[in-house]
């Protein structure tokens, strides 16, 4: 998608990102969400016990773990939030970051409640996974229906939202982007890239000034997301905040002296600095 230029400014605001850093999933990795659990009852009553929701344990799954998960999204997808990452490893005897190989086994303490949820998961999956083929393919459109899809199956599935979001910015609907990954961001608030989607979205609504709150935010969180610091830059510039988008500039490229906007970042540079002051 083609970065959207501005009246204010002479450089552009990047495209928003499709990469999710750390745990989190890319809208390309379409495989490494396929469902892979075989539901295998150790006990139905444990105790007091309490799942990594916080509900009293019913029983314990067999997880079998597929490409490219970790803990984190398996606590996700069982438990609504990525928090009980740190409960699995505790359980499974292993370190909070340990690699998963394909194919390995984990025990999975959960309620009645949390398989419920995992069967919402699994069912919203199968609409992800179609929109991570599509988007890849170039069929935005397409991919936009079965992300919407997906939420409609999991509500609280936040990778689809935020996927959801990205398509529709690559459709053309800033506004509708907005909605969608405020909903993200309620689900995850220090979600980086989903911060600096929002951003993006505001400023192509209109709303650069708003944008400029997102994009700071996205760097809080990921002080080497290079999209978001050169975005804050342009943003600032765009609302006339001169000096402001000046020193992000120079900030910038002394952070990225190669980076992606390097050569958009110097010649605006380069360009303010023939413009007599005041313009």
């Amino acid at each position: 998608m083609d970065a959207t230029h501005t009246e204010a400014v002479g450089v552009r605001v990047p495209p928003h990102s499709w990469g999710r850093s750390g745990a989190g999933r890319r809208v390309a990795a379409a495989l490494a969400l396929a469902v892979a659990c075989t539901l295998g009852t150790y006990g139905c009553t444990l105790g007091p016990g309490r799942s990594g929701s916080g509900r009293s344990v019913s029983q314990i799954v067999t997880h079998a773990v597929s490409e490219g998960e970790s803990l984190l999204t398996i606590a996700d997808d069982y438990y609504g939030t990525p928090e009980g990452g740190s409960y699995l490893a505790r359980v499974n005897g292993i370190d909070d970051d340990a690699h998963l190989e394909p194919g390995s086994l984990l025990e999975v303490p959960v309620s009645n409640d949390d398989l419920a949820r995992y069967q919402r998961r699994t069912e919203a999956k199968i609409f992800y996974n179609r929109g991570t083929v599509l988007a890849e393919s170039g069929d935005y459109t397409g991919a936009e229906d079965e992300f919407a899809l997906a939420l409609r199956a999991d509500p609280r599935f936040a990778d689809a939202g935020y996927n959801l979001g990205v398509v529709l910015l690559s459709n053309g609907e800033p506004e509708r982007a907005v909605a969608v990954l405020e909903q993200v961001l309620s689900l995850r608030p220090d979600d980086s890239l989903a911060e600096f989607a929002l951003g993006k979205a505001l400023f192509d609504s209109g709303r650069a000034g708003d944008a400029i709150d997102h994009f700071e935010l996205a760097v809080a969180l990921d002080p080497d997301m290079e999209d978001a610091l050169f975005a804050r830059a342009v943003a600032l510039l765009a609302v006339g905040r001169r000096d402001e988008g000046v020193f992000a500039l120079d900030s910038y490229l002394r952070r990225f002296p190669d980076g992606s906007w390097s050569d958009q970042a110097r010649r605006e540079l380069e360009r303010m600095s023939d413009e007599p002051r005041g313009q």
